[in-house]
Parts: C-alpha cells; structure tokens; sequence
C-alpha cells in the first residue's frame, strides 16, 4: 500500500481533497534555530531537522521509522508526544499532518507547522510551504516549493521522493518515476522509494517493472508487512487472486492490524464473487480496528462487498452504519464522505432524486466540518459536479448543461489536476447524454483514465462508434483493473458484460 492508495480507499473519512504525499523520512539533525547547511561536494547533502529538544527529536525519529513502514497510527502516536515535548517543532507538526486520522487534527496540525516555521531550517520551510500550498489546493505553489527542494538538497533521497510523490498525485507517473529511481541511486536500501517505484511502473503498465521494485522491496523490509501488501496489490491487479490472498495473509501475520491487508483480501473475494468470505474478512477486519478511523475504514467494507454482490439494501444499511457513529463522534468531514458515497449508490441505482438530496446534504456537512476555506470552496465545486451527473441521470439534460458550465468555470479558474480531468469527465457525460459520442470519446481521454466509471463509459461510447478493439481495451481495464477504487462496484458486472458482447462480435 502506498499513501496515496490509502487516501483513496479512505477517502469518505479524510476528504482531504488532492492532498499528494508529503512523506519525509531520513533527514539530517539539528537543535536550535535554523541551521548551516551541510554540504557534500559544495552541494546541499541532507534535510536538516530542527528542535530543540533531544527526546523530540527521539520521538520523531521513531515515528519517521514507523511512517516508513506505513503503520501511520503509531507514527501518529509519536509525532505527537514529540511536538508536546517541543511544541515549536515545526517539522513534527507537519508529520502529525501527515499522519493525521481526522480533517481537524490535520488542519490543527497544518496551522502549527505554518506558525512554527520560521524557527525552522531551510529545507524545513520549504517542506512546510509544500504541505500548507496542498491543503489550499495550491498545487502550482505546492509543486515549486518541493522543486525548490530538490534543487536545495540534490542527494537527499527524500526530498526527490515527495517531488515523485506529488507527481504521482497529478498522474504523472513516467516523470514521477524518475525521481524515486533518483532516490534509490542515492540511496539503494531506501524501501520506500522501491515501493512507490512499483506503484509508478504498475500505473503506466510496466507490470515487470513493477514486480521488480516490490520485490526489491521485499527483501529490504522482509519482516514488514507493507511489502507483500504492495505485491498482493499488483497481483489482485493481475487476476492472481488466490496468490494476492496469500501475501495479504503473510501481511497480517507480521502485523494482525495492517487493516489495507484486511481490506484487499476481502476485495479478492469480491472479485471472486465469494460474497460470505468477503464478509468474513469485513468482520475479521472490524475486530482489529482500534480506532475512529480503521472502524469507518472496516465498515466501508461490508459497503464494497455488498455493492459488489448486488446486495444494494445492505451495502446502504452498512453506510448508515458508518453515518451515525460519525455522527456521534460530530466529526462532519466523514460524515460529508459517507452521505456522498451513499449518493453516488443512489445514483448507480437510478435514484437520481435521493442522490442529488445526498449531495446537498455532503455539501452542508463539508460547510460544518473542520477543514479551511479552499476545501470548503472546492466542495462547493465538487457538489456542481455531482448535482450535474444526478440531473443526467434524471434525463434533465438542460439543468445538468448549465452544471456543466458551472464547475466548468469554477474549476478551470481555481481547481486542481484531479478537478482539470473531471472537467472532462463531466463534458464527456454530457455529450454523451445527447448521444455526441465523438466529442464524448475525445473528452473521455483526457478525463481520469484510473476511474472505473470513465473507462467503463468510454468503452460503451467507442462502441456506439464502432471502434471495437479500443472498446474491448477500455471495457477490459474498467473490469479488470484499479481493483480497489471505490467506484469498481457500480461498473465491474457491466464491463465483464461489455467486454463479452465485443468479444462475440
């Protein structure tokens, strides 16, 4: 599993929207005000890290060596004593960001790092300008604060891999992967750097290269069990199911509450249509939860599994589940999360009028929830896009246009890479509600190709336009591919039909 992989299969419990990786691991160590920069070769070598604390510094870098083995709940746990030791550590509040289970602990943490950093190192400063830029959606600001990094700290490993990790954001996996192979040249026992390298490769089809870099992986963190996740991952990619099953497992052996472990054997099993498994590890999963957090991220499962089992009435039931006990906890962001997810079933389901109630109802609860202004501005955005896709859905073409033309104009003006691909996505859905299957097909291209619902309804647009060997490439990768996005569900028994009605043809 990698971080970016996490927040999606999280998302209904963080919505921190087109936040990218900030991860940072091996920095150099300094106490006090900001420091000399140490040099190699009369270049910058290492990130310092600035506190004035020696038991800080302590935490953090037992909380650092947590974070690279993605346990993020006991990397949480440290970077927070390690800033109640120093509170003016500004480098340790932007990990607490970066390891923060809910929106409010996040911001908190964000605001501190950000009042704090003028205490800091260069490096430090940059690092934390790249995370508050992240959570202002600034991402032209947030891409020239992490370059200004690499070029301040050439042989840092790190610094190229939270280039890489934004890149990765964005999809642009090709440039992103030059960077993780930068850091594994400077540093070839790096894990991480190996297992965001297999993502990278994985994305852009490179499958041998990517059981290259998890198998590097591997035996750098044998005794880890984020690197067989990683591997079960690209295998359950593959159609492997029975093996990726078998590395989840040696995952929870190592570690019985590496809870992605959980979730992509019970996604095997869907994938298997072995519905009562499916279920079976969703209770296993439930039972290991030892917070807010992993409990909403266990209940979403017996959600998955019931959508994929066409099991609508209990995948809605399970939903309401995770509504009220975030509900009770007043936590509105994962609240916002669960109701639009609830909408997007409804939406699947044809009930365009309960979906579009959802939606408002997200958008009421992001307004209440513990987030700033730009992620609030951005669910007003991403609300125009929602209510767009319900008004097509209910056959009012006119008022989903002038939807269309809303978000067009409001996130052309203000909204991130994510918001630029569903831009087209959403004129895409558009022209095909009035059945311009070619201007559909040209916007479907440039709309997020790692979204199941794109590439299952450009596939039936490029059958409608006789284009059946491009039909059969997308139908297959709709059903077949991005095996953990949420959105696999509502499209997966579909494209498998497709895809076997172009085959007979």
């Amino acid at each position: 599993m990698n971080e970016t992989v996490r927040k999606s299969a999280q998302r209904f419990i963080m919505l921190i929207m087109g936040l990218a990786l900030l991860t940072g691991c091996g920095e150099e160590t300094s106490r006090g005000t900001a420091p000399s920069v140490p040099a190699r070769s009369g270049e910058a070598a290492k990130i310092p890290v600035t506190t004035k604390s020696a038991k800080a510094l302590d935490l953090f870098y037992q909380g650092r060596a947590q974070l690279d083995n993605l346990h993020f709940v006991e990397a949480n746990d440290l970077f927070a004593q390690a800033v109640q030791e120093d509170p003016g550590f500004a480098l340790g509040h932007a990990y607490v960001a970066n390891t923060a289970r809910t929106a409010s602990e996040f911001f908190d943490a964000v605001r501190l790092a950000r009042e704090h950093a003028a205490s800091a190192s260069a490096g430090e400063r940059l690092i934390i300008r790249a995370l508050v830029a992240a959570s202002e959606n600034e991402q032209d600001r947030q891409r020239q604060a992490l370059e200004e990094l690499v070029a301040l700290f050439p042989h840092d490993e790190r610094s190229h891999m939270r280039l890489a990790n934004f890149l990765s954001g964005r999809q642009q996996f090709a440039e992103a992967a030059k960077h993780y192979q930068h850091s594994t040249a400077i540093n070839s026992g790096f894990a991480p750097a190996y297992n965001a390298l297999g993502y990278a490769y994985r994305a852009v089809d490179n499958l041998q290269g990517a059981r290259s870099a998890f198998g590097r992986y591997v035996e750098l963190k044998p005794n880890e069990p984020n690197p067989y996740d990683s591997f079960a991952e690209l295998l359950m990619e593959m159609g492997n199911y029975d093996e990726s099953i078998q590395n989840y497992r040696k995952a929870l052996e190592l570690d019985p509450h590496f809870a992605s472990a959980y979730a992509g054997i019970s996604n095997n099993y869907s994938l298997k249509r072995d519905h009562a498994e499916a279920i079976a590890v969703a209770d296993e999963m439930l039972a290991a939860s030892r917070d807010f957090a992993e409990r909403q991220n266990a209940l979403f499962r017996y959600v998955l599994a019931h959508l994929y089992a066409g099991k609508f009435a209990d995948a809605m039931a399970s939903a309401e589940q995770m509504y009220t006990e975030a509900e009770v906890k007043g936590d509105h962001a994962t609240m916002a999360g669960v109701v639009e997810y609830m909408g997007d079933m409804y939406l699947d389901a044809g009930a365009a009028e309960k979906a579009a109630d959802c939606f408002d109802r997200a958008l009421a609860h992001r307004q209440k929830a513990d987030i700033n202004d730009a992620q609030k501005a951005q669910a007003v955005r991403a609300h125009m896009y929602k209510s767009a896709i319900a008004a097509m859905v209910g056959g009012d073409v006119e008022t989903a246009a002038t939807l269309v033309g809303d978000y067009k104009g409001a996130a052309a003006a203000n909204g991130t890479a994510f918001e630029q691909r569903r831009i087209h996505a959403a004129e895409a859905f558009l022209a095909m509600a009035k059945e311009d299957y070619e201007n559909s097909a040209t916007h479907f291209a440039e709309a997020n190709q790692f979204n199941p619902l794109v590439l299952y309804w450009s596939a039936f647009v490029h059958q409608k336009l006789g284009n059946t060997d491009k039909a059969v490439q997308l139908a297959s990768r709709a059903a077949h591919r991005n095996t953990l996005s949420p959105n696999l569900p509502f499209v997966r028994a579909e494209a498998q039909r497709l895809l076997s009605d172009l085959k007979s043809t």
